[in-house]
């Protein structure tokens, strides 16, 4: 099993009087984010009512953008790995395995400024989980499904969100996607 929980966590009325341009220079909407890979999980999130000064800490459109790049990617790679880029050496590892994909969580020190890489890193450990196994389908369906739940959810805040960058550049991935 493979979900994707988030939580948009802004100031609505704040962002809802944005024109398209204050959407662009203000940046990633922030909010909870959390991978599930059958029992193990990865991030942060919780639907409770938030505490007072509670805010979000990832930029929830880049791990879309991330997470529709390692769907591109594994339609031809044989290993992929996507980092948590809130970390300096965490990283998401997927190889497909017919139709599973293999996701483990590693750490390596190997620097790299890259977010996606192709080739494993050098140094690497994998101190929580690794191996855990998803229908390569599944993973696809629902990365496409809540990043399309997203875009409608800020589009719901602001109807000028469809012509973000941000958005734009998640709506062309979405197309690449077979």
């Amino acid at each position: 099993m493979f979900d994707i929980n988030y939580r948009i966590i802004i100031d609505v009325n704040r962002w809802r009087n944005y024109d398209l341009e204050q959407i662009d220079k203000e940046g990633g909407i922030e909010g909870f984010f959390q991978l599930i890979f059958n029992t193990e999980e990865y991030g942060y999130y919780h639907s409770k009512e938030l505490a007072p000064d509670e805010q979000g800490f990832d930029i929830i459109s880049t791990w879309f953008d991330n997470l529709l790049e390692v769907c591109l990617i594994l339609e031809t790679s044989k290993y992929v790995a996507l980092k948590d880029i809130e970390t300096y050496n965490t990283w998401i590892e997927f190889i497909p395995k017919e139709d599973q994909i293999s996701i483990s969580l590693m750490k390596s020190e190997s620097f790299t400024s890259e977010f996606i890489i192709l080739q494993p890193l050098n140094n690497s450990t994998y101190s929580e989980w690794k191996y855990v196994l998803i229908p390569k389908e599944e993973f696809r369906n629902i990365v496409i499904q809540r990043t399309r739940n997203f875009i409608d959810e800020l589009s719901r805040i602001n109807k000028h969100f469809p012509q973000s960058q941000r958005i734009v550049s998640l709506y062309e991935l979405l197309s690449k996607i077979k």
